[in-house]
């Protein structure tokens, strides 16, 4: 993936492919941090805050709801009453604050890095009320080597980065493939995020050829970040049932859920490649 962010002056800019840029004003840095997998950057702008990592946007404190929403409601509502989730990534706990309005008894979020919700804990509001809720249990670990020998959740959700560096794990064959034969329960639902079929047309293609290789019924459903560069984003369930929970977001609706999988033909020529 061809992609770098850098400061200009007062801008925050994220660069595409050498002639695209994405740019947010910002007003100073909040915190940076080095930890043992990446730098965690963390910015005040007129609208409210953005997190960026090892350069590249993460999210933004006035739309992040948006990814948050469609990656946790669509396969949360999907499934009759998810008693165990298990988050794979979410070191932001924007997952985890969207699985919490659902009755779940449990869930699970393993996050390689710690100093990534350590971060967000200072500066986002949501993350101390997540993780201090009596039915969370945070772990430190590698979720590619989680999901090999694990209980068994009725939902797994995949909020990983990029499919670069550490990331690149969470995209593979065998991790879909523990995910479908050890973690997943007996009719129970994957969701992950996958990137732009906009700006990362191969990418997309790479990772759906990937997950249809385990998951053969995946699907990939799409939804609007404007913070994110083209705005246009996708995320993939492994199966699509009908809407069988009831719940209502900033921006996810009933009817949201079932509009989200009709498919621009461009991105439907990805997939029958």
């Amino acid at each position: 993936m061809d992609a770098r962010g850098f400061c200009d002056g007062p801008w925050w800019y994220e660069e595409a492919h050498g002639n695209e840029r994405h740019g947010l004003r910002y007003i100073r840095r909040l915190d940076e941090v080095t930890s043992e997998y990446q730098t965690i950057e963390v910015y005040e702008a007129p609208r409210g805050r953005f997190l960026t990592l090892d350069g590249l946007m993460m999210l933004t404190s006035w739309d992040e709801y948006i990814y948050h929403e469609m990656l946790v409601h669509v396969p949360m509502c999907s499934v009759q009453k998810p008693r165990r989730v298990l988050i794979i990534g979410g070191g932001d706990c924007g997952c985890l604050r969207e699985v919490l309005k659902h009755p779940v008894e449990q869930v699970v979020q393993c996050e390689i890095d710690p100093a990534m919700t350590e971060v967000c804990r200072r500066w986002f509001p949501w993350v101390e009320k997540s993780i201090e809720d009596p039915r969370v249990l945070l772990i430190s670990d590698d979720g590619a080597a989680y999901v090999r020998d694990c209980n068994l959740f009725d939902v797994v959700l995949v909020d990983s980065t990029d499919p670069i560096g550490e990331g690149a794990k969470l995209f593979g064959r065998e991790f879909y493939d523990n995910v479908r034969y050890q973690a997943l329960a007996p009719g129970g639902i994957m969701a992950a995020q996958t990137e732009s079929p906009a700006q990362h047309p191969e990418v997309f293609r790479e990772i759906y050829g990937e997950l249809r290789s385990v998951f053969p019924e995946a699907r990939p459903y799409l939804g609007n970040v404007p913070s994110y560069p083209g705005g246009l984003w996708s995320w993939a369930v492994h199966r699509k049932d009908n809407v069988v929970n009831e719940i209502r977001g900033r921006y996810y609706s009933n009817d949201i859920h079932r509009a989200a999988f009709t498919l621009p033909t461009f991105v439907q020529d990805l997939l029958d490649k």
